[in-house]
């Protein structure tokens, strides 16, 4: 999910979308189609009830489709008269905003691609270049790769923001203005540039500025990492990437289960939240099997061949699997 980047879209639809001729901003209509854009998420309730992620009603099923999205854009249009607003118009910008969720989430480098065509194709789809760092599942949205996560969409849906956030009637601007907003377009190139890119230049810079502290498995190189592609067995990977430092296994999302369960030398060292992870018989210590035995496969989990001994920013190098397959090579700043 990219989480600010939905945020991002209903305050700009609320700019294109106006209510009347105003001076000030909309914040009724900000928050109205924000809470639209997020709509599809709505899936999430039925891990609750027992729905598997790849379920047809899973996380990213049938709610992140474009039948969805026309559907709720009719029901959003045929209730809009009640509201004084046109129906059309109305009708039309709920299906897209709904279908801009989906649209934003296949750009994401984890998780499950989404069912864009259900319930013609229950196929989950991904876009051939997936650029968006994905949200860590529940509490792992608080680690330092949350923050990463959270730091790459706020730059990168910056403009999208300023855009929404701009009065809807200005005054011609002046050279000052124009100077000012050539800056700030300048430092926005920049962060993304930081944030983003795989540049070796990038990689430098960055490794000055935030005092690279990274630490990596026995036999790990960069070269063996760039050669693992997604869909790639677990047993490829490992015959060529080696043995990871540390595994990271995700079981559920909400905060009453079980999220996540961190393994070193093939025990647990970490295991969160942690009464729940207590009430399911997840201990320190335990053995990798015996968590398996106790919740069963992972929703997907992650093999990490870098950490920092001193908790200072590092390269994280990790790929992840769903199943038996790679979903995502990761190469990302982070800090412990």
């Amino acid at each position: 999910m990219a989480s600010l980047g939905h945020i991002a879209v209903g305050i700009a639809a609320a700019r294109l979308y106006p209510e009347e001729e105003r001076q000030r901003l909309p914040l009724g209509a900000m928050l109205f189609w924000a809470a639209l854009s997020f709509l599809p998420d709505v899936d999430v309730i039925g891990f609750g009830f027992g729905v598997q992620y790849a379920d047809e009603w899973g996380h990213r099923g049938a709610t992140h489709s474009f039948a969805f999205a026309a559907i709720l854009g009719t029901v959003v249009g045929l209730a809009a008269p009640r509201f004084q607003r046109p129906a059309l118009r109305t009708g039309v910008m709920a299906m897209l905003v709904v279908a801009s969720h989906a649209l934003l989430d296949i750009f994401t480098n984890g998780g499950l691609g989404c069912a864009l065509f259900w319930p013609f194709d229950a196929t989950r789809y991904f876009a051939p270049w997936r650029p968006l760092p994905v949200s860590p599942i529940g509490l792992g949205y608080l680690s330092p790769y949350g923050m990463y996560v959270a730091a790459t969409e706020i730059v990168l849906f910056a403009p999208v923001a300023w855009y929404g956030l701009q009065p809807p009637r200005r005054m011609p601007i002046g050279w000052r203005q124009r100077l000012v907003r050539s800056a700030l377009w300048m430092v926005w190139s920049i962060a993304l540039w930081l944030l983003m890119s795989n540049d070796p230049i990038r990689e430098r810079v960055v490794t000055m500025l935030l005092r690279d502290s990274t630490q990596f498995a026995s036999g790990f190189s960069e070269e063996t990492l760039n050669s693992v592609k997604e869909g790639e067995s677990r047993q490829q990977v490992h015959g060529r990437v080696g043995t990871p430092l540390r595994e990271l296994m995700f079981f559920g999302e909400r905060p009453n289960e079980c999220v996540m369960v961190r393994i070193e030398s093939q025990a647990v060292a970490e295991a969160q939240p942690i009464d729940p992870c207590g009430a399911r018989g997840v201990r320190l210590g335990m053995p990798r099997e015996s968590v398996l035995q106790a919740l069963g496969p992972p929703l997907e989990n992650c093999w990490m061949y870098s950490r920092s001994p001193n908790n200072g920013y590092y390269r994280l190098r990790a790929v992840c699997f769903e199943g038996d397959r790679v979903a995502a090579v990761i190469r990302r700043w982070v800090r412990d």
